[in-house]
């Protein structure tokens, strides 16, 4: 039940992102109003959806693609974006579709918690790729992997944490640096610089990146001690 209740919510998502891109496509370089395109109240999930398919939008500010303005339509302020051209920067990699009975597996195998804070997630869990997207060439497919590739490959976040890593992954992506980790300047590998691997920041493994920084403050209390 829970893996059917999953495919429709994705079902219904990427039917609004449709129309609302195609709002989008109608309208290139004017701000259009994401709650009457699609009669949607989560515009965020629906325009993640559109900026996966390639697709380049104007930043009021940085790594932030919203506007709140007012909507005659809708007689409102509401969220707004900006289609800046009606064909996709790059060409997006097919992706695997995940069974039900694999998705209750994956869920089953990281007991239902959130990368990033370790907690039970009680809202709808995401399973989310540890190399961002936009930095992979194929997709894996889940439904033939071992329990191990698994845990190598990917994490569950929630829908908010999810939205705050694909804002830290454009940014490294557009600029090569890697944003600190929920504002914490640690990498268990590496530094704040890309060089071609994303292992050590906390955005692409937040369980292992938690493990490491505590190993690091118990290492500092160490040395502390012996002087």
């Amino acid at each position: 039940m829970g893996g059917l209740f999953y495919a429709l919510i994705n079902l219904i998502l990427m039917s609004k992102a449709d129309d609302f891109l195609k709002e989008c496509k109608d309208h290139v370089g004017e701000w259009v109003c994401s709650l009457h395109s699609t009669g949607s109240n989560q515009p965020a999930a629906i325009f993640r959806e559109v900026k996966k398919m390639g697709y380049q939008f104007e930043e009021p500010s940085p790594n932030r693609w919203a506007k709140s303005q007012f909507c005659p339509i809708c007689n409102q302020e509401t969220t707004h974006y900006k289609l800046l051209s009606p064909d996709p920067v790059f060409t997006v990699q097919s992706r695997n579709s995940i069974s039900a009975k694999t998705r209750k597996r994956v869920l089953t195998l990281f007991n239902n918690k959130d990368a990033f804070t370790g907690a039970s997630i009680s809202s709808v869990a995401e399973i989310d790729h540890k190399t961002p997207w936009t930095r992979l060439e194929s997709d894996f497919n889940l439904n033939d992997m071992t329990d191990e590739e698994i845990k190598e490959n990917f994490q569950l976040l929630t829908r908010e944490h999810n939205l705050l890593k694909d804002r830290a992954c454009d940014h490294c992506k557009k600029n090569n640096v890697r944003p600190p980790f929920l504002g914490v300047p640690f990498w268990y590998k590496g530094n704040e610089q890309y060089c071609g691997f994303c292992e050590g920041c906390g955005w692409y493994d937040g369980a292992e990146w938690r493990k490491q920084l505590k190993q690091f403050i118990k290492q500092k209390e160490n040395e502390r001690e012996s002087i």
